[in-house]
């Protein structure tokens, strides 16, 4: 079964999936911005309505612990949009952590993991159905994000769900796989997040033979790489036989990105833009339905 805010639902249920974005998210104490607090709930769901337009039924968002997760207003979207949505437990980045999370043990996260996972997120009821987007900066993962993915690997041999990572600048997938391993946490229960911004092939096959999951989670973030080029390399894992392995979304945590303002999709970029790239170079509706419905419903199906 799948975890979602308003219940569990069947993998086959999932349907077309964003598998790393973010719905109710308030960035601004770190980034110093409004931009990146999405305080306005009828835009948020006016942009969900025009991504179902083409076709998603579900999100995976992965606004954890200290980056303004509010499941009540997940809830209210998936109810007033129709659309599944899986909500997470997790820590982000070190300049996130509180002093509390910084002097815990690993131990002592996963703990608060797993109650949000078994129990419910503080006293709404709702649970967690991933562990993310627990996360490494670089150029070196620093003390607490070790300690915080060391309590996700953890939390995830536990309870059998999914967890989902953030890779600054897609780097550091082996230092995290090295954490997955250490824990005995199943890898192919793992998306190593913002695999895409590595622009790098061998990197890439190097880290899908240990069995993770990667993700290219930043589509339409071309002042980083260009969506042809993400197309490109794409095509590339899939004449590989990668196609198992891979997931798709824009992960957007900046108002400025909803398509709202003209210049960019939104929710709708991996649809309505990116979809069209992959066609154009020749992939398969049967290699599209790996990226956006079999892969999220394997990797997001709690385990026994």
């Amino acid at each position: 079964m799948i975890l979602t805010v308003n219940g569990e639902i069947l993998p086959e249920e999932l349907g077309i999936t964003m598998c790393h974005e973010h719905l109710a998210v308030d960035l601004s104490p770190v980034r110093g911005d409004k931009d990146s607090d999405f305080d306005d709930s009828s835009l948020i769901i006016d942009e969900l309505n025009k991504m179902k337009q083409y076709g998603v039924k579900s999100v995976v968002e992965v606004s954890c612990n200290d980056m303004g997760r509010d499941v009540k207003k997940l809830q209210m979207y998936s109810k007033v949009c129709g659309i599944h949505i899986i909500a997470a437990t997790g820590f982000y980045l070190a300049e996130y952590h509180t002093q509390k999370v910084r002097e815990s043990s690993a131990e002592e996260l996963c703990d608060i993991f797993c109650k949000d996972i078994l129990e419910g997120i503080d006293d709404t009821g709702v649970k967690a159905g991933v562990i993310g987007e627990v996360a490494s900066g670089e150029p070196q993962m620093r003390p607490s994000e070790k300690n915080v993915l060391t309590a996700a690997a953890m939390a995830g041999k536990r309870t059998g769900v999914a967890v989902t990572t953030h890779c600054q600048l897609g780097k550091l997938a082996q230092e995290q796989i090295e954490i997955f391993e250490q824990q005995g946490m199943d890898l192919t229960k793992v998306v190593l997040g913002h695999l895409d911004l590595a622009n790098d092939r061998d990197y890439y096959e190097k880290i899908l033979k240990t069995g993770v999951n990667i993700g290219f989670d930043t589509i339409g973030k071309t002042a980083y790489l260009s969506d042809e080029q993400r197309a490109d390399n794409l095509l590339w894992l899939i004449e590989r036989g990668w196609e198992k392995q891979i997931v798709l979304s824009q992960d957007i945590s900046r108002k400025s990105y909803l398509s709202r303002g003209g210049k960019y999709s939104g929710y709708m970029t991996v649809m309505k833009d990116f979809v069209p790239l992959l066609r154009a170079r020749g992939i398969k509706q049967e290699t599209l339905n790996r990226f956006l419905i079999e892969n999220p419903a394997r990797i997001f199906d709690k385990a026994d």
